[in-house]
Order: C-alpha cells, then structure tokens, then sequence
C-alpha cells in the first residue's frame, strides 16, 4: 500500500471524528450548542418551527437557556415503539443530555409539532434539576405526569398535559401561518 492510499484511508475517519467532536461540544453558539441532529429534514424542521411557531420558539429558547442538550434522531416507523419518545442518557460536565427519537412523518407540520411535544420534555427536565439519571426522571415523571402505556419489564412511558398542549399548540400555529 502507498503512502497516499494508506492516508486516503484514514481522512474520511479523522473528518468523521472531527466532525463528531464538534457536533459533541456544548460551548458552541446557537442550536447546534443545545439542539443536534445530523439529520437534514429534522435541521431544516426545526429551523421551520423556530421561525413560524411561537410557541415552539419558546421552546427553543427555554432550552438555549438551560443545561439540557437534545440530541434529535429520527426513526424508522415500522421499528419504532413510538412516533416520539425522549430518554435521558446522561449527566456530564454540567449538562444533561438526552435524545428525542421522532419518527419519520410525512405531513412537515406534524412533524414540527411532534418534535414541540418532545421539546416540551426537554424543558420539563431543564425545570427539574433534580433530574439526573433514569431514576430521577421517573420519579419527576410520576410527579408531573401520567402513564401513557401499559408498563413493561424494560420499559415505562410518560407524558405530560404540557407536552400534549405544546404539541397541539404548535399544530394550530403553524396551520394559521400557512393561511
């Protein structure tokens, strides 16, 4: 193997993992700092909802303010357990940091407001200090919500009247901007 092809090998990994390493750094302005996806439609969906809904800029804004960082993943719907759900993973150097996993909607404004209703979880745990792990977030989520699902071994599912209102809420601000 020649000098070149060996580094032509290894460029891809080391933009790859410069790329990771910026995307993973929270000091960084704006939404990429609090709000990340590598996913283009979900990039281009929020920045949609931040212009067009207030409420969801609200949203927004509460969690550019907060020590929680979102990561957005969208799922396959015929894998998914859900159309969105959010889990917490972790709690490092000051923040927080969980993932909303949306599933791929066809129709932009529900997706929108599907992401508003997870954002709106997002904001729940930035109001809630005290949640710190997975254990912390349910005891949070026995306090302000309800059980959306039967429970099983591995899994329980919340939600919230906020959540549910934000994500209405958005649906109907983005319908009358469309008017």
């Amino acid at each position: 193997m020649t000098r070149f092809a060996g580094f032509a090998r290894v460029l891809p990994l080391l933009l790859a993992t410069a790329s990771i390493a910026y995307g993973a750094d929270p000091s960084l302005d704006g939404l990429r700092g609090h709000l990340r996806t590598t996913d283009d439609r979900l990039r281009r969906l929020l920045d949609l909802g931040t212009r067009t809904s207030p409420t969801f800029r609200a949203l927004v804004q509460r969690l550019l303010d907060s020590n929680v960082i979102v990561y957005l993943w969208c799922d396959r719907a015929d894998t998914a357990p859900s159309d969105g759900r959010l889990t917490f993973v972790s709690t490092a150097g000051g923040y927080r940091y969980v993932v909303v996993r949306l599933v791929r909607l066809h129709s932009r404004e529900r997706q929108i407001a599907l992401m508003a209703h997870e954002l709106r979880h997002a904001v729940e745990i930035a109001d809630a200090p005290q949640v710190v792990d997975h254990e912390s977030l349910e005891r949070e989520y026995r306090r302000i919500g309800y059980m959306s699902s039967t429970p099983t071994a591995d899994r329980k599912t919340f939600d919230t009247r906020a959540a549910v209102d934000a994500g209405v809420d958005v649906m109907r601000e983005l319908t009358l901007a469309e008017d």
